[in-house]
């Protein structure tokens, strides 16, 4: 079989089929696109198609792993941006500092303490497992964020919220995954230096200056063009798609983070395509986003580690089930007195549940295996992700009714779309 196409037979086939019935799959049976997407991949995992061209578990294979799940969190984590109100994050600053500065933190080390309190492994392992599995997955949000259902029932505060973390804290996980890492890999001295300049400096604050730079310029060149005579108009989220893949390049090439700097580019680029967008364009955002979200799903349905996860104990999968109930919710609560998007405790363990573990956790295990060599990184990860599709992937559609009735059952006065 033609290794090409077999990779678009399966990857343009299966969003092809979801094209169609994504509003049936979604509504009716409550199963999430990227789910579905995950069954695919396993269900043809046993016909061992070899187009991939590596063995799962090598480090090219987690190459490959890490290099598409970094494409598809640019176009994500632009997705992101482009949802939220205009000026949203000067507007909220104050609550995306607490969730970002404590949310994120807190939910590292929660996953950091039941790693070494279940799996037995060195403290700095445990760090390095926690981390990986903090940042919130913007493709597996989006069955909260998005969609008839969720902007029916799920006030606009809480689905905001939900998308500007999952859009930011992407990127600024790194801060968190690279302590471990640099501690395993370098003298204590020389890995504080490393993160310092290294991490901080350059792949973080340099990224959201390099981002921001690149959006403002994108979005002052559309701008100009379209006050132009000889001006067309297209879509100015087509051209967000492209602004997604130039940034995370360019970015990537000079050894920063483009994750981040994707996301930053834009908020800055959301400022002018208001101006310009024709409201006919209003789903190629959607539409082309699907294209470029859902392949890795099958890729990674594919080639899971089935055998490895047969010999793990069985306090790596308590672990999982604990990770998954543990890592955000009491966080959440104890974090809602002070988020104003959340006003009462349902709501906190609503956001709370729905923080998944996805496509970023995916991207940062490759990475965090490949450079400290520790396979139960990658082990642990993957099974927790699996998780985490399948749970939240069916959780979605039927907890969103739970919401909607408790909040009816109340008497609450908020309109289902209030608080942009």
């Amino acid at each position: 079989m033609n290794e090409l196409d077999a990779i678009v037979a399966i990857g343009a086939g299966a969003v092809l089929l979801l094209g169609v019935t994504s509003g049936c799959i979604r509504n009716r049976l409550w199963i999430s696109e990227p789910a579905v997407c995950l069954a695919v991949g396993v269900a043809l995992s046993p016909l061992q198609f070899e187009f991939l061209g590596v063995a799962p578990g090598s480090d090219e294979y987690l190459t490959l792993v890490q290099q598409v799940a970094r494409l598809t969190l640019a176009i994500s984590v632009m997705g992101a941006a482009l949802r939220l109100p205009q000026d949203y994050v000067r507007r909220h600053w104050r609550e995306l500092t607490l969730i970002l500065g404590l949310g994120l933190p807190m939910m590292c080390l929660s996953g950091a303490f039941l790693a070494y309190l279940m799996l037995s492994v060195p403290l700095l392992t445990a760090l390095l497992i926690g981390s990986v599995l903090a940042p919130t997955d913007p493709v597996l949000s989006d069955s909260i964020v998005a969609g008839r259902i969720a902007d029916g029932h799920i006030p606009a505060r809480m689905r905001n919220s939900l998308t500007a973390e999952s859009g930011a804290n992407d990127g600024l996980a790194l801060l968190l995954v690279m302590i471990p890492i640099l501690l395993l890999t370098e003298p204590p001295a020389a890995a504080l230096a490393s993160w310092v300049t290294g991490v901080l400096l350059w792949k973080v604050l340099a990224a959201i200056a390099i981002g921001a730079g690149l959006g403002w310029l994108a979005g002052r060149a559309m701008v100009w063009a379209y006050a132009q005579p000889f001006s067309e108009r297209v879509s100015g989220k087509t051209a967000s798609v492209a602004l997604a893949l130039t940034t995370v390049a360019c970015v990537h090439l000079i050894g920063s983070s483009g994750i981040l700097a994707t996301f930053v580019a834009g908020l800055q680029f959301k400022h002018y395509m208001i101006r310009v967008q024709d409201p006919r364009h209003e789903h190629v955002q959607e539409a082309i986003g699907r294209f470029f979200d859902l392949p890795v799903f099958i890729l990674f349905g594919l080639s899971l580690p089935w055998r490895d996860w047969l010999e793990l104990d069985w306090s790596a999968w308590l672990f999982m089930l604990a990770v998954l109930l543990l890592r955000r919710p009491p966080a959440w609560l104890m974090l809602h007195p002070l988020l104003a998007s959340l006003r009462n405790r349902p709501e906190a363990l609503f956001n709370g549940w729905f923080g998944p573990i996805g496509i970023a956790a995916l991207f940062y295990a490759a990475e965090a295996t490949h450079l400290t060599q520790i396979d139960q990184v990658w082990t642990i990860g993957s099974l927790v992700v699996f998780a985490s599709i399948v749970m939240h992937g069916t959780s979605a559609t039927p907890l969103i009714q739970r919401y909607d009735r408790l909040v009816a059952a109340r008497s609450s006065p908020e309109a289902a779309g209030e608080g942009a």
